[in-house]
Parts: C-alpha cells; sequence; structure tokens
C-alpha cells in the first residue's frame, strides 16, 4: 500500500475519531463506542483512539480491555501523561494503588501541570493508608485549580475519616460552592453531618443530591444509612427499597438490609437479605462475615432457635475461614476487622474455640493493615523512665465502662511511675473526657479511619496498651487486631474472651473467675484481688418515681429485672413462672429496651406464662427508661433485684447495693456469669449468690414471703457495702504487673 492510501486511511481514521467524539458529548454512547471501534480497525496505531476506548472500557468497568488499550497507547506514544494517568485510574479501580501511584508519578514528571492527575495520585495515595500525602496532592490539584469541586470533595472525604470533621464539612461545602450541581460532594456533606449527628442537615444533602441526581444509587444508600443510625428504622428500610427500584441487582443494597434487620432484632430477614446479596456477588467477603454473625440472634425466640443457631454459625464460620484469599482495598479490610460477633458471649456456652476462629479471620486480614504502620522507636523515648500505658476506648465519657473498670486506672494509676496517653475513638465527649484529658500526658480523639487510628498510636511508642473492653466499640475491635505495642491488654467490659491473638493478656479478678478459668481465655489470665477494680463510692441521689404511672402497685413485691433482652434466654424462662406461682401476687418489672428485641422477651414471656394457665399481664410490668436518679428511686421502693441468669450484670447490681437492695444471683460457670456474684461474696452475702437455678427461685420465694429476712440483709448491705468502693488493691496489683512485665 502507498503511502498516500497509508496516509488516507489515517485521516479518515480520525475523521471516524472526531465524529465519535461529537457523539460522546451529545451524550450519544453507544453510536460514539462503534465510531470509536471504526476508527480503531481502521488504524490500530492512533493512540488517540487506543486513549478514549481505554476510558470507555474503564467506565464499562471492562478493566483487562481497558489496560490492553491503555498499554498499547502507551507503547505507540510513550511520555503521554494523559495516557500514564488513565493506566493509574485502571489500576485504582481495580484496587492495585502502588502500580497507580508509579503511573500518576511518571504522568507528572511528563506534565506537572494537569489537576486531574494530582487529584487522582490522592485517591492512590489514600487506597495505600497514606493520608498525609493524599492530601498533599489534593492540595497540589487545587493549587493548579482553586475551584476543582472534585478534589475539594476527596479532600473533603479524607478529612471525615482522619477525624477531623469540621474542616471536612467546611472542605466539602466548598466543593459545593465551586460546583452546586455536584451530587458528589452532597452526598459526601450528608455522611459527614450524618457522623455528628446533623440528621436534619444531612437528610437535606441527601436530598439535594438526588434532586440533582434521581438515580444516584449511593445517595439514596446513605440516606437510609443516616435515618438507620437516628434509629428511624421504618424509614432506612423504605430508603433502601427504593434504591433497589434505582438498581434491583445492587448486591450492597441487599447487604444494607440484612444489616438492618438484624440491628433491630430480626436475624430471619438479615439472613435472607444477606443471601440475596450473596447470589448476586458470591465473593463478598463482607456479606460472608455479616451472614456469620447473623447466624446469632440478638434474641433468641427459643431454645430450639438458640441450638440451631449455634450450629450454624460454626457451619457459616468454617465457610468463612476457608473462602480463597482475594485482594481487598483498605477500606474495605478495616470495616471487615471492626466485625465480631458480640451476641456469642450471650449463650452461656464456652466459646473460646469459635472465637479463636473468628479471630484468627481477622488477625490475618490484618496483616496487610499492619504492613504500612511506621512502628519505629526512638531512642529518646526507650530511655524514658516512665512506662507509657495507652488506653484505647469509644467510652471516654460517663458510662458504664468509664465508671466500672477505666476511670481508675485514669485516676490512680501512679504518674510517678506512668505516663498515661488517652485514645477516644470517636466516642462521645464529657465532664469525664475533660477530667481524662487533665489525667493524660496526651490525649487524642482519632477518628473512625482505622489506619490513621493505628498511626497515631503507633507513634506514641507505647510500652502497653489496655483496651477497657473489646466487643462493643467497632474501631476498639479493629485496632486489638493490630500490634500498637509489645504488651496488649484487655479488661472485662466485655466479660468474654477475645480470641484475638495479638491480645496477650486478659485482666480479670480473682473474685470473678471460676476455679478452671485458664482454660476459657485465649489470652492470659491475670486475676487482680477482690474486684480487680477502683470503683468511686457516689452517693445516691434518688427521686421516687410515680409508680402508679408506671403501672406498678406499690402493695404488691416488685422485683426489678433491669437486664437487656439479649441477657434473659429462652431456657429460664420458666423462672418467672416458678416465682409467680409460688408468690401468687408480684411484679416482675423489666425496662423497654429496643422496641424488636423487647417485643421477643415480652411474647416469650407470656407464652410461658400461658402455658402454665397464668396471666402474664398481672405479673409482667414493661416500662419506659428512667433517669438515673429515678431509677434509684425505683431501687428504693423495690423488694429485690433479680440478676439475670448466665449473663450476670455487674453495674446494675452495684447500683443495687448501693441503694440497699438486695440482689439473688445464680453463680455462673463462666465469669460472665459471675459479676453479681463477686459482689455479694466481696460484702460476705454468700447466702444471696446461688449454686443453681432452684435455688434462686426459692430463694426468692423465701424472701419476698420473709419481710423480716429481706430487710435483715438490707441491713447487712448498708453495713458492708464500702467494702465495694475506693479499693486500690485492683490498682496496686495492676502497677505491679505492668513493672514486672515491661521492665524485665
Amino acid at each position: 500500500m502507498s503511502n498516500r492510501s497509508q496516509q488516507e486511511i489515517r485521516e479518515q481514521s480520525q475523521l471516524i475519531f472526531q465524529n465519535g467524539l461529537a457523539l460522546l458529548q451529545q451524550g450519544k454512547l453507544e453510536e460514539a463506542d462503534k465510531l470509536f471501534l471504526q476508527a480503531h480497525q481502521l488504524n490500530k496505531n492512533n493512540a488517540d483512539v487506543l486513549n478514549l476506548l481505554g476510558i470507555r472500557s474503564y467506565q464499562k468497568q471492562h478493566y483487562s480491555s481497558a489496560l490492553e488499550f491503555l498499554n498499547r497507547a502507551n507503547q505507540l506514544a510513550p511520555g503521554s501523561a494523559q495516557t500514564l494517568s488513565n493506566l493509574g485510574l485502571i489500576h485504582n479501580a481495580l484496587l492495585e494503588y502502588a502500580e497507580a501511584l508509579q503511573f500518576f508519578n511518571l504522568a507528572i514528571q511528563c506534565d506537572s501541570n494537569i489537576p486531574e492527575t494530582h487529584n487522582n495520585r490522592g485517591n492512590a495515595l489514600k487506597g495505600l493508608g497514606k493520608n498525609d500525602e493524599a492530601y498533599k496532592a489534593y492540595k497540589s490539584a487545587l493549587a493548579l485549580r482553586p475551584n476543582y469541586a472534585e478534589a475539594l470533595s476527596n479532600q473533603g472525604v479524607l478529612l471525615l475519616e482522619m477525624g477531623k470533621t469540621d474542616q471536612a464539612i467546611v472542605t466539602l461545602e466548598n466543593a459545593i460552592q465551586a460546583n452546586p450541581h455536584f451530587a458528589i460532594a452532597y452526598n459526601n456533606l450528608g455522611n459527614a453531618f450524618t457522623q455528628i449527628d446533623r440528621y436534619d442537615d444531612a437528610f437535606a444533602c441527601f436530598e439535594s443530591a438526588l434532586q440533582i441526581n434521581p438515580g444516584y444509587l449511593d445517595a439514596c444508600l446513605n440516606f437510609g444509612n443516616g435515618l438507620k443510625k437516628c434509629k428511624q428504622y421504618e424509614a432506612a428500610i423504605d430508603c433502601y427499597q427504593h434504591a433497589l427500584k434505582i438498581n434491583p441487582n445492587n448486591a450492597k443494597t441487599f447487604y444494607l438490609l440484612g444489616e438492618i434487620y438484624y440491628d433491630t432484632g430480626d436475624s430471619d430477614l438479615a439472613k435472607t437479605y444477606y443471601a440475596k446479596s450473596l447470589e448476586l456477588h458470591p465473593a463478598d467477603i463482607e456479606t460472608h462475615i455479616a451472614l456469620t454473625i447473623a447466624q446469632i440472634p440478638k434474641v433468641a425466640k427459643s431454645e430450639e432457635e438458640l441450638r440451631n443457631a449455634r450450629r450454624a454459625f460454626t457451619q457459616q464460620l468454617e465457610f468463612a475461614s476457608a473462602m480463597p484469599q482475594q485482594k481487598i482495598d483498605s477500606a474495605l479490610l478495616q470495616r471487615l476487622i471492626t466485625r465480631h460477633p458480640f451476641y456469642l458471649a450471650y449463650q452461656d456456652e464456652d466459646n473460646k474455640p469459635l472465637l479463636l476462629q473468628f479471630g484468627e479471620i481477622c488477625a490475618s486480614l490484618a496483616r496487610s493493615l499492619q504492613d504500612r504502620l511506621d512502628t519505629k522507636q526512638s531512642a529518646s523515648i526507650q530511655a524514658n523512665p516512665k512506662i507509657r500505658v495507652g488506653i484505647i476506648s469509644s467510652f471516654i465519657c460517663s458510662h458504664p465502662v468509664w465508671h466500672a473498670i477505666t476511670k481508675g486506672w485514669v485516676n490512680y494509676l501512679n504518674p510517678e511511675q506512668f505516663e498515661l496517653y488517652i485514645f477516644n475513638t470517636n466516642g462521645v465527649e464529657d465532664e469525664e473526657t475533660e477530667l481524662a484529658k487533665f489525667k493524660a500526658s496526651n490525649y487524642s480523639n482519632c477518628g473512625t479511619d482505622v489506619l490513621t487510628a493505628a498511626q497515631i498510636i503507633a507513634n506514641q511508642n507505647l510500652d502497653v496498651i489496655l483496651y477497657p473492653e473489646i466487643g462493643m466499640d467497632t474501631i476498639g475491635k479493629a485496632l486489638a487486631c493490630l500490634r500498637l505495642a509489645p504488651l496488649q491488654a484487655v479488661s472485662w467490659g466485655h466479660p468474654e474472651t477475645t480470641g484475638i491473638p495479638t491480645i496477650d493478656v486478659y485482666l480479670t479478678a480473682k473474685l470473678l473467675e471460676p476455679d478452671d478459668a485458664n482454660n476459657l481465655y485465649s489470652e492470659e489470665l491475670i486475676q487482680l484481688p477482690n474486684l480487680g477494680t477502683y470503683v468511686e463510692n457516689q452517693d445516691v441521689v434518688a427521686l421516687s418515681p410515680n409508680l402508679e404511672n408506671l403501672g406498678i402497685d406499690p402493695s404488691l413485691p416488685i422485683l426489678l429485672c433491669a437486664g437487656s433482652p439479649s441477657k434473659y434466654t429462652p431456657s429460664h424462662d420458666f423462672v418467672f413462672v416458678e416465682i409467680a406461682k409460688s408468690l401468687g401476687q408480684c411484679q416482675f418489672i423489666f425496662f423497654n429496651f429496643e422496641a424488636n428485641l423487647t417485643a421477643i422477651l415480652k411474647e416469650r414471656l407470656q407464652l410461658a406464662f400461658a402455658n402454665a394457665q397464668l396471666d402474664a399481664n398481672q405479673f409482667l410490668r414493661f416500662i419506659p427508661f428512667l433517669k438515673k436518679e429515678e431509677f434509684h428511686g425505683l431501687m428504693q421502693k423495690a423488694d429485690l433485684y433479680l440478676d439475670t441468669i448466665g449473663f450476670s450484670g455487674f453495674n446494675t447490681a452495684l447500683q443495687a447495693i448501693a441503694c440497699n437492695l438486695p440482689a439473688v444471683t445464680k453463680e455462673g460457670a463462666r465469669m460472665r456469669g459471675r459479676l453479681a456474684s463477686a459482689i455479694l461474696h466481696r460484702i460476705g452475702l454468700d447466702d444471696l449468690a446461688c449454686q443453681s437455678v432452684g435455688d434462686y427461685i426459692h430463694l426468692v420465694v423465701e424472701l419476698i414471703q420473709s419481710p423480716k429476712l429481706l430487710n435483715s440483709y438490707r441491713n447487712k448491705i448498708a453495713k458492708s457495702k464500702a467494702l465495694l468502693f475506693n479499693d486500690p488493691e485492683p490498682i496496686k496489683a495492676l502497677e505491679d504487673f505492668l513493672i514486672q512485665r515491661t521492665r524485665k
């Protein structure tokens, strides 16, 4: 073929390409794609055509084709910033952030004045967990184009994940000002407002995003997430159902429906929606782990359901453990290791084997995050004579975990020997937080981004980390899967072994544990004296509630049952029936927790009473939550506090004793069933800690039928309860342990 003929073909190819571009700008995508392919067939060496075909393949998520086209373009015209940047885009989409970063760096070497390249480079750095460098990359993009809405939006999301919410909101508002029709920025701003509970502002943002783009699936889903967070569950479900109308085959929507139904106590519907999600995306590890956890109901409807649930959890856990390794981006990894089968602890069985298996899954996932941390220790810190103690918790505020465990550490660990570094994982801050800030050498609210928080903690080069609990706080759970200090210990805020290999020590108490306790933990067990904790004595301030308004008859025995619905297992429903049958007249006072969970417990108890030919309405009272002072007032009017069997209550039992209210408990086989009995043993009231359920029933009946005996216990409590408070022995023992283990 002559040179002239080849030139004509190239010109024809270029003309067809230009016509394709015109169609693309008109939104006629299919027609444009046909012309691009036609141009490519005429001239396979046209780098412009190859670039466009690569981008169109990327937009269709045909990433392998996109790489073929763009790699060919790069071979034909090496040194093209556009081609190199486009290759980086594809690798970003494939979660291959290191490869993407290489291409963006090369593109910037060729031409450093393209703001899109800097913006996309920021996304790659963010994917690698290099948030500070990502922030600088977005800043470079904005230096080239100050009103670059996409870069502002990305920078805002990064700031939000770094825990800098106020800066994030300002940046996202600037993105909207730069482009008032940028739906993504409204969506991201809605997420920021949701995080700080400014729900009306959040919902307005999501509505704006959907007005701009009615088919914007993520905005619809995030709207649902915000409604869920503020406990508007029905409205959230409506949002997710609307999302299914936008895209009926979106696996994430079914996943989120599974999440909300599990959160509200309907594990059957949760499992159904998780299964639908997996039909669409069978390899999704996040949904597999969620489905595993959902096998455990928050409140079981029957003993049979509980048995089947445990068996199904075991089987699903085996399946999740055997899943092949896959490429997982940093954000998903962080979400995965926040998960925990929290409600497994409410089954009164040895959970150690199952938690070890779950813990190994999390530890395996966390290893790639661990590799991204800089954990070098400086010589000046190594020479520090004081022991550097980190405390990681979301409950550095007026919360049961703070009052029972953490506050004693913060107030009474010897400041001459220990430096405290407190890390709040984005929890509430109040007057107790101010105390923590005053006592600590360093206080940090380290946000919700696990890698950012982990690096903040690692930078302090701690000798030891103390977790007051693991399982209640998702960010704390994720951080516990990483090695952030040579010694890492957990206490009993969630009274169950963690199964996590990076947790070395479990801090418990001699009075809390049975004789064979070591076999129940994956961690080394350290039993501190007495109750193992320093609890401050607080004066009881009581206000008498209006019993009549609560439906309580003051002339009948008042038996206080203050546990959450999850603590009442179906196997012990008969206990209330037997007590009622023996007493004839009495009132069991329960509290209205989350509506669906309370409804399951109420229905179960009503059935148990009906099966015994008793009218449950004569005996059961479900009342709203009371203010602390009114709750103490109710305790002072009650006859007995009935501790939950299998999963005991520590703080409630302590409050009962502080109010001189006798508590009856059944001492369990594991620590979580021995919290109230430890309190009773500590003050010499061993008789109130029963060794069998039959003894528990008998003792409750005996005490109600013997007012003189009941009053004698009130008097004993009044004389001995001071032993429970302001106990320095556990703190001294903890200090000795920390010195021994960190200063060998």
